[in-house]
């Protein structure tokens, strides 16, 4: 009978572990906007960055580099994303939540959210 306890218990913890990385997890492909742009993030020397994959924009440049200094903070990842519009870089909070990635970008006191689904 304890044994049996002991097994549930092993399993339960696994399953919270499982289930939380992969809510966590940033890695991967990312459609974005009404141009559906593919953003693919992975990891390079301990951070994270991500380029553009395709694009139904003539304008995109494919290989342009979209996200960079991608780090994993407790719930959530800081880093920098480019805006092609301006041409800037601007520090941004990624938020993983099932297949969306919440992009919240805040400039002085503005702030905007955007939701980038998983390919």
């Amino acid at each position: 009978m304890k044994n049996l306890r002991n097994v549930i218990v092993l399993i339960t913890i696994s399953l919270f572990s499982i289930n939380s990385f992969a809510q966590s997890d940033v890695v991967g492909e990312w459609v974005l906007g009404e141009q559906n742009s593919v953003v693919k993030i992975e990891q390079q020397d301990g951070f994270y960055c991500g380029e553009i994959m395709s694009s139904d924009n003539p304008k995109a440049e494919i290989g342009k580099l979209m996200v960079k200094e991608l780090k994993q903070t407790k719930d959530t990842w800081k880093g920098k994303v480019y805006s092609p519009k301006r041409k800037k870089w601007y520090d941004a909070e990624f938020v993983p939540k099932e297949n969306l990635l919440e992009v919240k970008i805040k400039v002085g006191f503005f702030s905007k959210t955007m939701e980038w689904k998983r390919k």
